[in-house]
């Protein structure tokens, strides 16, 4: 399920019941801000991955492709700072 600018109750149930897997939430503006808490909350709860930047959620797609895809290394942080 995919859901876009939500702006309903119903998504907090859906989120609830298991049938959102990722959530991927930014925010403009002070009631975006205020309705956030309460999705983060039940994220969190339900211990589902929530993402609060467009650079997360992309990060996170393209992590999400090259598992599908079998398409990567596993490499140390030592080993990509020593360059």
């Amino acid at each position: 399920m995919l859901c876009v600018n939500v702006q309903s109750r119903v998504y907090f149930i859906d989120l609830k019941n298991g049938d959102i897997a990722l959530v991927f939430n930014t925010t403009a503006g002070k009631q975006a801000l205020e309705d956030s808490k309460s999705l983060r909350r039940t994220a969190l709860t339900q211990k589902t991955p929530y993402f609060t930047t467009a650079a997360a959620a992309k990060a996170t797609v393209e992590a999400i492709k090259a598992l599908a895809e079998g398409d990567y290394e596993v490499e140390s942080l030592q080993s990509i700072a020593a360059g």
